[in-house]
């Protein structure tokens, strides 16, 4: 049932942050919920409304709810605009990569790199586990929020545990580990 509920939730994530396919998304990124619904059952039968919401209740806040309509806070690769509130509460937020992309990012600033934003994390863990997916010993940077913020730099909440800008420049980061 776990690596179910891992796949289902993976495809969810597929669906509404890369190729939503036929689904009918809107500009904010929300799919009506019955109709995703629809289109996750023809790879999982087993999926109904409640799998889903089960999946949006324990995924760390990577998916939301509203109005009968689902969609993801930020991944995305596709045109969609999330409106995310500035938060001005962090000094540093990290960002996990390989040696190799920490090397041109200390040249020509962090990018979203196919992505519509810049994914930073709260902790230096949750970024070595990020970068886990880029590296098998990842660099961890560090942003200094509070610097960059100085020089009108945004950083928005999109869950507990991650935050989104768009491009940082070289200035703002440094090297804080690498495993």
């Amino acid at each position: 049932m776990m690596n179910q509920f891992v796949a289902v939730s993976k495809y969810l994530s597929y669906l509404l942050r890369h190729h939503p396919d036929d689904l009918p998304i809107n500009k904010d990124g929300f799919v009506p919920l019955n109709s995703m619904v629809r289109k996750m059952q023809k790879k999982f039968p087993q999926v109904n409304k409640q799998f889903i919401e089960r999946i949006v209740q324990q995924g760390n806040k990577r998916f939301e709810i509203k109005n009968n309509q689902i969609r993801a806070l930020y991944g995305h690769s596709i045109p969609v605009t999330i409106q995310l509130d500035e938060d001005r509460s962090v000094n540093r937020l990290y960002h996990g990569t390989s040696k190799k992309a920490a090397e041109k990012i200390f040249k020509t600033g962090l990018k979203s790199k196919g992505r519509n934003k810049v994914h930073l994390s709260t902790s230096k863990q949750e970024a070595k586990r990020v970068g886990k997916r880029h590296s098998s010993h990842p660099v961890i940077l560090q942003i200094d929020v509070d610097q960059a913020q100085k020089h009108g730099l945004i950083f928005q909440r999109a869950t507990e545990n991650v935050y989104v800008s768009d491009f940082i420049p070289p200035k703002f980061i440094s090297k804080t580990y690498q495993s």
